[in-house]
């Protein structure tokens, strides 16, 4: 037979405090990445933003004659691809790319995820014992900023090396670096 006793002890119920809290915190949100009218710099003279330009390094672009080719194709209808196509192509990338998908922003946060979720945790931690949290999520947001920077210079990132071509016309070996403003350009925001 099983004899066991149990000390029951009550106290203030907290559930609606907890849940305004939690409720507060479910309406933050960190964003890394490269807002909008992240202007290139004048001296340039290229009409595109650097969030423009990060898309189109991240997915890749194809040569300008299969562009001129494809382009009013696809836009009066008279050629379309799957959505699950699309995706697959931006995700990986065509042999008919001109310049292959180099992404940035998601590898680079999934590489660091363990210490983009401390930190978040951290988060939690602050706002469940009271604080403000507010600070707490300006590190996560700096954090993923940059661990995204680096990205750039990770030996991980697995992109493919420049070509001859672009190696001499840049003089350097370094794919996505040139001028280093895409790479200055990404930030965080914090909203909510």
């Amino acid at each position: 037979m099983f004899s066991a006793f149990a000390k029951v002890t009550t106290g203030v119920d907290k559930t609606d405090e907890l849940k305004k809290i939690l409720d507060g915190l479910a309406k933050k949100q960190v964003y890394v990445g490269i807002p909008e009218g992240g202007e290139r710099p004048e001296e340039q003279g290229q009409p595109i933003t650097n969030a423009q330009l990060l898309y189109a390094h991240t997915h890749g672009i194809r040569q300008k004659a299969m562009r001129d080719e494809m382009n009013p194709k696809v836009e009066s209808g008279e050629m379309t691809y799957s959505k699950a196509y699309q995706m697959w192509i931006q995700t990986h990338g065509s042999p008919l790319w001109r310049s292959p998908p180099r992404p940035v922003l998601e590898p680079a946060i999934e590489h660091n995820k363990e210490a983009l979720s401390n930190q978040l945790r951290k988060v939690s931690e602050v706002a469940l014992d009271g604080g403000d949290p507010e600070p707490e999520l300006h590190k996560a947001g700096l954090m993923g900023q940059n661990f995204a920077r680096e990205w750039f210079t990770n030996p991980e990132n697995g992109w493919p090396p420049n070509s001859p071509i672009t190696e001499e016309r840049k003089g350097s070996d370094k794919p996505l670096i040139d001028t280093g403003e895409i790479r200055k350009a990404i930030t965080y925001v914090v909203k909510g």
